[in-house]
């Protein structure tokens, strides 16, 4: 695995993609940024700054005026440790059965069959 597996809510979700979109940020930063998107206010910001923090996804250093924030871990990471615990916990660790559910639940368009075939193509030359 890759390192200490870190869960995200869907604030906190925002709240790092913030970060990584742009960092290090300030906390007024980090608010203006995300206030047209959610109209949270500072506390909750703040809140969810700490929650970050204390899971080990976050970290600031002393700034002039301010403490910048950053995160610790890069959002591919956080992604596929995402996607790792959903595809165990509600598909039993079966790739083929999440695929299956969302070509039956949306179907799928040209691009995306493209898109996959490309992906296996890739995953079988790595395997070779």
């Amino acid at each position: 695995m890759l390192g200490k597996q870190i869960s995200l809510s869907t604030g906190e979700w925002q709240v790092m993609e913030c970060l990584w979109e742009q960092s290090p940020r300030t906390l007024m930063e980090i608010v203006r940024a995300l206030r047209p998107s959610t109209d949270w206010s500072k506390s909750t910001i703040v809140t969810m700054v700490g929650r970050l923090e204390a899971k080990g996804a976050l970290s600031y250093t002393e700034g002039d005026r301010a403490r910048l924030y950053s995160p610790n871990i890069p959002r591919s990471q956080a992604a596929l440790q995402e996607t790792e615990s959903l595809l165990h916990r509600v598909y039993r660790g079966s790739v083929g059965m999440m695929v299956n559910t969302l070509a039956d639940g949306r179907g799928l368009s040209q691009e995306d069959i493209e898109e996959l075939s490309a992906i296996l193509e890739k995953a079988r030359g790595e395997r070779s």
